[in-house]
């Protein structure tokens, strides 16, 4: 499974908490996604945490960045499985 394949997955794990996360999504599922798009996409939701005032919203795209830093430290190590993602993704 490549990045791209779990930030979708994610995204539309997120689609209902974060606005947002629709467009980003519509992005990621087209052919433009490479792999700085994807780590743009990262910056900007890391950045933009910093400035919510909700706190739900906040915890949820901290777990996200949180998970997404998971991701990507076992794509480094490529021993990421189905298995790895799905308990990634239950903490959303």
């Amino acid at each position: 499974m490549t990045k791209k394949e779990l930030l979708i997955q994610t995204l539309k794990k997120l689609k209902p908490h974060r606005e947002l996360a629709e467009g980003i999504l519509a992005l990621m599922e087209s052919w433009y996604a490479d792999d700085k798009a994807i780590d743009g996409v990262i910056h900007v939701i890391a950045s933009s945490l910093r400035t919510l005032k909700d706190d739900e919203q906040k915890t949820i795209l901290q777990k996200w960045l949180e998970m997404v830093q998971k991701i990507k430290d076992m794509e480094e190590n490529e021993k990421i499985s189905e298995e790895d993602l799905d308990k990634l993704l239950a903490d959303i």
